[in-house]
């Protein structure tokens, strides 16, 4: 039974469903998206990720590059060994205890590439929408991407509009 549950098309959402759910679901196509935008160039989204992070940083620790992307020096590490392995991230030890990570030639040059193949699934992604309602949409995940106050400085300034 559980099988036929797994096989059988589950219905999509509506626009009234759990935002999480929706935000996840969202998350999940697009990352499809873009892993099959970059397979024939030999990235996953995850090692474009990690790659981008290098276009406003030269060089950076594993620590700090885990922590810029959010995850565990854990799930950093085999990461870090596979874009190593194929040549496009290279450690540097400044001594014997800091050593950073940073792109090679050939690094920059397939981000570069990456790039251009995210844009094009950036593009489908906002298929059918004005470019208003792109910028209303990029506008409104930037500001839901954004850090926010602590709780007592939200209050304080919901106070104070009030």
């Amino acid at each position: 039974m559980s099988a036929d549950l797994t096989r059988s098309p589950q219905p999509l959402p509506g626009p009234e469903a759990n935002l999480g759910y929706l935000f996840r679901l969202a998350h999940q196509r697009f990352r499809a998206m873009l892993d099959d935008e970059l397979e024939d160039i030999g990235l996953s989204a995850q090692e474009y990720g990690i790659l981008s992070v290098f276009e406003t940083r030269a060089e950076l620790s594993t620590s700090e590059l885990a922590r810029v992307t959010q995850v565990t020096r854990q799930t950093m590490h085999p990461a870090i060994r596979r874009l190593e392995s194929a040549g496009l991230l290279e450690r540097r030890a400044r001594n014997q205890r800091v050593v950073r990570l940073r792109p090679t030639k050939q690094g920059r040059d397939a981000l570069r590439a990456a790039t251009k193949r995210i844009r094009v699934a950036e593009r489908a992604a906002f298929a059918g929408l004005s470019k208003r309602d792109e910028a209303t949409v990029r506008a409104w995940l930037a500001g839901l991407a954004a850090p926010a106050p602590p709780p007592r400085q939200a209050e304080a300034d919901g106070k104070e509009k009030s």
